[in-house]
């Protein structure tokens, strides 16, 4: 594929996976599935930053994730939600980067999920204990990664079967 026709399909993939994203979330603020945990989600809208992962590299994940968090936040969520998601997102493909390159095949997309997933609490719980200016915060992260296991699995699984999907087509 000739230079400028792999940069509109990564311009074009990109666009597609932070639309995707931005829908994802907003369905899924809809569902009181975790309304148990302050501020808990399933994290559904992160399969668009899992599929980016896999398709445009970590590069392609962090502009998908920071985008897809900054346009949430414009539309509906402000600063302080940009801030929360934009740390979360950026500890997470950092994560996701480091297991990928020190561990190429043993940790397969869901382990990488799983690993987003509790990078990403991580990152909520740093801001939080800047903005509230309170290390006790920090406390909030056992439950958090707890919970953080599952949806990163279900996210992870449904991500990969997205990849199976597209890759029947």
């Amino acid at each position: 594929m000739p230079i400028k026709q792999k940069a509109i399909h990564k311009m074009t993939a990109s666009a597609f996976l932070v639309s995707a994203g931005l829908v994802l979330g907003y369905l899924e603020g809809l569902l009181p599935v975790l309304s148990f945990l302050p501020g808990g989600k399933l994290g559904v809208a992160n399969v668009a930053t899992l599929l980016a992962f896999s398709w445009l590299g970590a590069g392609g994940a962090l502009l998908v994730g920071l985008l897809r968090c900054f346009l949430g936040a414009l539309f509906g969520g402000g600063v302080t939600a940009f801030m929360y998601s934009g740390m979360g997102t950026l500890l997470s493909v950092a994560a996701m980067a480091l297991c990928a390159k020190v561990f190429p095949v043993r940790v397969g997309l869901v382990g990488r999920s799983i690993l987003g997933a509790f990078f990403f609490n991580v990152g909520q719980v740093f801001v939080s204990i800047l903005v509230l200016q309170n290390v006790y915060v920090f406390l909030y992260l056992p439950p958090l990664s707890f919970v953080s296991a599952f949806t990163g699995l279900l996210t992870g699984i449904l991500a990969k079967r997205t990849l199976t999907a597209f890759a029947n087509l």
